[in-house]
């Protein structure tokens, strides 16, 4: 199927640091605020399906994908099952999205191969529980030239995070010019460049010690001296967006020229009265 989604999204890793009232609270005020899809990010204990299901259950219109749900953390049972009722429940409203690390090889397999099985059972499952693949919309996070061409044979689409718009252009060539792109932007808004520089850092920390991020990020032309903690000027600088709204939106625009579907917006920092106020003033890029 052919995705029809809205242009520009947020990737939400907030709701992380939220417990249960706090996520309803906060995603409410995000579709309140006029945004209208939102994907949620599994890294820091949120399990992705449950949490997909409260942020649908607490909004009536807000579009909810998991981007992504790690794939080596259940069964593809668990995982079709899971979609199935989503997608069943909000028809329109939820997006399946899988992903795999080089963790796969402990499991005695590549990344591609386990991916590719893992697919194959899904739509096993389906099959058993009465449907079909294109009952649940579906895009796999990518990087690798063999995942990303899965993504075009097995899936509506891709989505992609911590990249240049080179890496979008790429990615563009390799999947035709009609499957899906969402592209994950990080931001730092109302923050001069030294300020951002170090919000994001702190954020980028975690990522610079996972070996499937550095792969990817030295493809993209980082040196060892880039990508050693704490990242250098240059990374950062062609990583996160910075400064005012419409510096952010410039941004953004780059991955849409580059052949970006969709830009999802990340805001980087803490959830504090000014980052609200930063969502608040990016609602008009939904329009």
């Amino acid at each position: 199927m052919t995705l029809s989604l809205p242009r520009t999204a947020l990737s939400v890793a907030e709701l992380d640091e939220l417990d249960h009232d706090g996520v309803v609270r906060f995603v409410r005020f995000l579709e309140d605020s006029g945004h209208r899809m939102v994907w949620i990010p599994e890294v820091a204990g949120r399990e992705a399906f449950t949490t997909a299901a409260l942020v649908l259950a607490s909004t009536g219109r807000l579009v909810v994908g998991n981007g992504v749900a790690r794939a080596l953390e259940r069964v593809p049972k668990s995982a079709a099952s899971a979609a199935r009722d989503l997608a069943a429940g909000y028809p329109g409203r939820y997006v399946l999205g899988l992903g795999a690390s080089g963790a796969a090889r402990e499991r005695g397999m590549g990344p591609l191969p386990f991916l590719r099985n893992y697919l194959d059972e899904i739509d096993a499952t389906l099959e058993r529980r009465g449907g079909k693949s294109s009952d649940v919309p579906r895009v796999l996070g990518a990087y690798s030239s063999g995942i990303t061409r899965l993504a075009a044979e097995r899936a509506d689409g891709l989505i992609t995070f911590l990249v240049t718009p080179e890496h979008t252009r790429w990615a563009r060539e390799t999947i035709g010019s009609e499957l899906f792109l969402s592209v994950v932007q990080w931001a730092v808004v109302g923050r001069d460049r030294a300020a951002a520089r170090e919000v994001a850092r702190k954020r980028l920390a975690y990522y610079l010690t996972l070996p499937h991020q550095l792969a990817k990020l030295a493809r993209l032309g980082f040196t060892e001296a880039d990508l050693a903690p704490p990242g250098s000027d240059r990374l950062v600088d062609a990583l996160v967006a910075y400064g005012t709204p419409e510096q952010v939106r410039e941004a953004v625009r780059r991955q849409y020229d580059a052949g970006a579907t969709q830009v999802a917006l990340s805001l980087v920092g803490p959830l504090d009265d000014a980052k609200l106020d930063a969502y608040r003033a990016l609602t008009e890029l939904e329009n």
